[in-house]
């Protein structure tokens, strides 16, 4: 099998391939952090994350059943691809989209089918037919890595009435576009539909993509049986704590949506200026055509070399694209003087 690729971590350098929050986590969480006890680490975690389970469900107005508790979304993923794929069963995505999800289909022995993006301009919009028949799970990314696009609620629950099996929508980014005004959250409509299931993680919004923490929303009976597959203390102790804290300091929440949301205004601004195009952006990332598109390589090498790492991709869909993430002010200014020169 081909094993899922990561973004290249290189010491030193400044990281805008990965997505990652451009702002530290909020102080209550490291306050936290440094409050742990040698008996939290001395005995098991909670199995079943039943505080942050509890905290989550208050403020996204659900159930604690309702919520289960990952090693980062990646590992709610896993646990979705365990439950609900026998071999031969077929996953379907929309195309291009986060790599992961074949990489865990080869590994279940699952079929991986793709169906490919409608793109209207600047908009990538959900293709009629994703909801065939056949799929035993169908997932979106939503807002979609790499394109940062979003698609509307109402496209994706006529997906969950029209699907015969689960449908999984991951709003791994979906914060910067509740940030932005945008209602682009399924989790409203968990009651409605017994097929949904919405992913979460803390790796974007919450600058916790080290602590490793995902949540995952669906129905009682959908977690009731998701909950038996999952890997018994599959978060641990110290995570669970700065999980917690970080739900609880909206104010913090807030602002790093917003200083990130400025962050993207003030480099969507200067690529422009440059030349660059990119479908909407709805999250904290930038998927960008340079001005000869052709060069998208040697841009991100000449990148590379001075320190910069963005995301390139020698598929043909994305050859002549980057994907660049939104960093901080500082790192924003070094690549936008590098590319500057560059072009």
């Amino acid at each position: 099998m081909r094993g899922y690729t990561p973004g290249e971590q290189i010491r030193g350098a400044i990281k805008l391939n990965t997505n990652e929050s451009a702002f530290p986590p909020s102080p209550r969480v490291r306050s936290v952090l440094a409050g742990i006890a040698d008996d939290s680490l001395r005995l098991y975690p909670d199995p079943v994350s039943r505080k942050l389970r509890e905290t989550a469900a208050a403020l996204y107005g659900v159930t604690p059943e309702q919520v289960l508790a990952g090693n980062g979304s990646d590992d709610c993923l896993t646990i979705l691809y365990r439950a609900f794929l026998s071999p031969g069963d077929e996953v379907r995505v929309p195309s291009p989209t986060y790599g992961l999800y074949d990489t865990l289909a080869t590994l279940q022995a699952a079929r991986f089918s793709t169906v490919p993006y409608r793109q209207v301009g600047r908009r990538w919009e959900l293709p009629e037919d994703l909801a065939g028949p056949g799929a035993k799970m169908v997932i979106v990314a939503n807002p979609n890595n790499p394109s940062a696009t979003v698609a509307s609620t109402d496209e994706l629950r006529r997906l969950c009435a029209r699907s015969p099996g689960i449908v999984v929508v991951d709003e791994a980014y979906v914060d910067f576009s509740l940030g932005a005004g945008l209602a682009a959250s399924m989790l409203p409509y968990l009651a409605e539909y017994e097929n949904l299931v919405v992913l979460r993680t803390f790796s974007k919004s919450y600058s916790l993509a080290g602590a490793r923490l995902g949540l995952l929303f669906a129905a009682p009976a959908l977690v009731a049986e998701l909950t038996k597959v999952k890997d018994s203390y599959n978060v641990n102790v110290i995570t669970q704590a700065l999980g917690t804290a970080a739900l609880e300091d909206r104010e913090h929440h807030r602002q790093l949506i917003a200083g990130t949301l400025a962050q993207r205004a003030r480099l969507e601004t200067a690529l422009a200026a440059m030349g660059f195009t990119w479908p909407e952006s709805a999250a904290n990332f930038l998927l960008c055509t340079p001005p000869v598109p052709a060069r998208a390589e040697e841009l991100y090498l000449a990148l590379k070399a001075q320190g910069l790492l963005v995301r390139w991709w020698g598929t043909p869909e994305l050859r002549e694209r980057l994907r660049i993430t939104v960093g901080k002010p500082e790192d924003n200014d070094r690549l936008i003087g590098a590319l500057k020169a560059l072009v």
